[in-house]
């Protein structure tokens, strides 16, 4: 079987057969840490079924992700902070002349 090539799909539990509502359980099939992920569904020509995880963005978030420049951007931002390269501006104490 061409699709249990190594890297590519391995069997993971038992047979699973769909109920009445052509619903399938996949219990051990999905990791642990499956919480917020979402499943776009595939199937090929051999209906074959591929689930690739994938997270939402909310609407007011997806302005980061639409421009690549935009996204590194932030991510230096945050990798600086993290590093301790950081200015205090302190605006609400600031004395006038």
């Amino acid at each position: 079987m061409d699709f249990l090539q190594a890297g590519q799909f391995e069997p993971v539990g038992k047979e699973v057969e769909p109920d009445e509502r052509k619903r399938l359980a996949l219990g051990s099939a999905l990791p642990s840490s499956a919480e917020g992920i979402r499943y776009r569904v595939f199937r090929n020509a051999l209906g074959q079924i591929l689930l690739d995880p994938v997270k939402s963005v909310p609407a007011y978030e997806a302005w980061i992700y639409e421009n690549p420049a935009r996204y590194e951007s932030i991510m230096k931002g945050i990798a600086e902070a993290k590093s301790g390269k950081v200015v205090t501006i302190d605006l609400f104490n600031k004395s006038e002349d």
